[in-house]
């Protein structure tokens, strides 16, 4: 299916690894013009631009700090002056705190402010700045789309994510708005919500036999790979989406099934 979006300016925020390499390079499959943003792991996100080059697109990497908003107009202007304008964003990059898996308290009396602020700042207020910034190209755009990419943990919770919950569960109400204000001018605007996401059929923590066990817990009796949100993300921004406006998509295998 052609998705029209050959020579698409799009920008991918956090495009150097996981959800937003597959996301990048399925853009180069269908011949965009990609940006791929990083925060601190340039060659990376340089490995992935080649990628999107052999698949057929265009590729440009830039540098983003979502918890540093001046990182984040800098990127978007460079973006929009290298292409020329922007057709499709995915705000897909995500800060997950200074604190290790197994170092978050379980407890919130147990927590910090600071480890809070910084999380929120970062995952909800970062990506209000990016949007801010990417919002009068997208206006401008025949066909502007912007998808947030959350979490279902916003819905589902899980113990100690307080902060990381709470951040993406904001981008839910942010889309809720932008689809009034953005769609004024055609812009659609959407979020996806990943679950447990693989690369390639594996996880990077999770071994293959408990990976089994785990997708028969699910409706779908499947655990979504990286390349099949980058599926739904593409159809979400492309001109052959014109009614998909301020919707949750779970990208997840569907409901747990009770015990």
């Amino acid at each position: 299916m052609d998705l029209g979006l050959k020579d698409a300016a799009v920008l991918v925020t956090g495009g150097s690894s996981g959800i937003g390499r597959a996301t990048a390079i399925a853009y180069g499959r269908e011949g965009a013009r990609v940006a791929i943003t990083y925060n601190s792991q340039k060659d990376a996100a340089e490995a992935v631009a080649s990628e999107v080059e052999e698949a057929g697109g265009t590729s440009y990497v830039v540098q983003l700090d979502l918890g540093a908003p001046e990182t984040i107009a800098a990127a978007v202007a460079s973006t929009v002056e290298h292409w020329g304008g922007l057709d499709a964003v995915v705000a897909n990059a995500v800060t997950w705190g200074t604190l290790g898996y197994d170092d978050r308290p379980e407890r919130i009396e147990d927590s910090r402010v600071e480890w809070w602020t910084e999380i929120i700042r970062a995952n909800l207020e970062g990506n209000y700045h990016l949007v801010q910034q990417v919002a009068p190209a997208l206006r401008a755009s025949e066909h502007g789309r912007l998808v947030l990419i959350s979490t279902d943990l916003a819905e589902r919770g899980m113990r100690g994510s307080w902060a990381y919950g709470a951040a993406k569960a904001g981008l839910h109400g942010l889309a809720a708005s932008l689809q009034h204000d953005l769609g004024a001018d055609g812009v659609l605007v959407n979020v996806v919500l990943p679950g447990i996401t693989l690369e390639n059929g594996a996880h990077r923590v999770i071994p293959k036999q408990a990976l089994d066990r785990i997708a028969a817990g699910f409706t779908a009796r499947h655990l979504p790979d990286a390349s099949e949100l980058a599926d739904a993300i593409l159809f979400l921004t492309s001109p052959r989406t014109k009614a998909i406006q301020g919707q949750l998509l779970h990208v997840t295998g569907g409901s747990l099934i009770p015990a």
